[in-house]
């Protein structure tokens, strides 16, 4: 039936936040007690955990050959990032974004625009849009790439701050509950990723839609989570680096790691619209930050709407 099969989704997926939002706040006091929170090893060991939900989802997609659940999360995670992280975070706490940022914005700008004139050109060539290996093994080049960059650019002046002691027994427990919560992410997207195939073929709706929809809100909650606590903290920075090391890990990683274990195949005029607002949040992400701007209430409220629009576009192609 419908409703037990969205309501097991939409539980999954609340499963699936809560326990990433677990993993991401143990890593945390893990990084603290080994002492590597400001350095480089740091900065990748909270990427890759507000990042593993979208992982988690695509490599279960990846093998039940559902890859279309994974692109669609990849780049619904990337507009949730910008337009309510950002965005939220501008209506509530009034941020500013660097010009540093602007280079990690150009990476995710000419990113999401190779994508999308791929995407055009496959649209082209094959009765489909796909996404293979080759151009999975491209984008996992693309994420070393990236890693190389980032570890370099945060080892460059970077100083340990002084942070309080974490017990040796609170580390062991911190282990020992992010070990649950990491097997927990993968069952709940295991869940969610079997939920959405259902639904989708049952019921005709593109399987993009549902991972650029509901699944992509609920991967998106750590950073969410991570977000709004740093911007309440005031630390802009912070938030604003989680926000933009995810749009760059989730194309790149993510995307890629799907593709090398199925082609990808998607719905072209779905997955047209997701990829649109992609490019247009991702080149609003580069004009604040060149711009340095302070982005107030109503920037934020514009971004959130955005959000709500992107929404109402991608059901309208449901029934159309």
């Amino acid at each position: 039936m419908i409703i037990v099969d969205v309501t097991i989704l939409l539980v999954s997926v609340l499963l699936l936040g809560y326990f990433a939002n677990v993993v991401v706040s143990k890593s945390v006091i893990l990084s603290k007690f080994f002492g590597i929170s400001q350095l480089a090893l740091g900065f990748l060991l909270i990427a890759w955990t507000t990042s593993l939900p979208e992982f988690s989802v695509a490599i279960i997609s990846g093998i039940m050959k559902e890859g279309a659940i994974s692109a669609g999360n990849v780049f619904g995670a990337n507009i949730a990032d910008i337009l309510i992280v950002l965005g939220g975070g501008a209506f509530f706490y009034s941020i500013k974004l660097k010009r540093e940022h602007a280079t990690d914005a150009a990476f995710v700008l000419l990113l999401t625009i190779f994508i999308t004139l791929y995407f055009v050109y496959s649209t082209f060539m094959f009765e489909k849009p796909q996404i293979n290996m080759t151009e999975g093994l491209v984008l996992l080049l693309l994420f070393l790439l990236y890693i190389i960059y980032a570890t370099a650019k945060r080892k460059v002046g970077t100083k340990e701050s002084t942070e309080e002691a974490i017990s040796k027994r609170t580390a062991v427990w911190a282990f020992l509950l992010f070990l649950v919560a990491i097997a927990g992410v993968i069952a709940a997207a295991g869940i969610a990723v079997d939920r959405a195939a259902t639904i989708a073929h049952e019921f005709g709706v593109p399987a993009s839609i549902i991972g650029a929809t509901i699944i992509s809100i609920g991967t998106c909650l750590p950073e969410i989570t991570v977000g709004f606590a740093a911007m309440k903290k005031k630390q802009y920075a912070l938030a604003v680096g989680e926000a933009l090391g995810s749009t760059v890990v989730n194309p790149t990683l993510v995307l890629g790691t799907a593709a090398v274990l199925n082609p990808i195949t998607v719905n072209a005029k779905s997955f047209f619209v997701i990829l649109l607002f992609a490019l247009g949040s991702a080149i609003l992400f580069m004009y604040f930050a060149l711009s340095e701007r302070k982005l107030g209430k109503i920037v934020g409220a514009v971004m959130l709407g955005c959000y709500i629009l992107y929404l109402i576009a991608l059901i309208s192609t449901i029934s159309s």
